[in-house]
């Protein structure tokens, strides 16, 4: 396959990861205390109840993210790139349950709220290093096919 097949089969898995995983859980979260007023009249901590019961998904969802970082792996040259393109895109599901083993067991919420925050920043820097390397790869696509048609 060509690299710009991977590319293209990179970016449509990366948005569909980023349906499953974002537009879900804020969706959940939009629709959460509609859920908890219509089961619980007058309870107001149950509007929490639907969150906490679908966060172990995201989890699940969060692996959608290995499918583009393969295929942009796949448009590296180095062995050592590609392994780390990898790592990123693993590092995105083990940070997804980090947040949520750190939000079921520490007693302490500064504590969880420094760890969940730092967790969940580090999906944003995946998703730019995503898109930097999309362009790095977009780049030399476009020059290896100048090159030829130069000569």
């Amino acid at each position: 396959m060509t690299h710009l097949v991977h590319l293209r089969r990179a970016v449509g898995w990366l948005l569909v990861a980023l349906l499953a995983t974002v537009a879900l859980v804020n969706l959940i979260g939009f629709l959460s205390p509609f859920w908890g007023h219509w089961r619980h009249p007058g309870d107001a901590s149950q509007s929490r109840a639907l969150l906490d019961a679908v966060a172990p998904w995201t989890a699940v969802l969060s692996l959608l993210f290995l499918l583009p970082a393969w295929h942009l792996s796949r448009t590296l040259a180095s062995p050592l790139a590609r392994g780390a393109v990898l790592a990123m895109g693993a590092l995105v599901v083990v940070a997804d349950v980090m947040v949520l083993r750190v939000a079921q067991a520490s007693g302490d919420p500064v504590v969880a709220q420094l760890v969940s925050s730092l967790a969940a920043a580090y999906p944003f820097v995946a998703f730019l290093v995503f898109i930097w390397l999309v362009w790095r790869a977009l780049r030399i696509e476009a020059t290896q096919r100048i090159v030829p048609d130069a000569l």
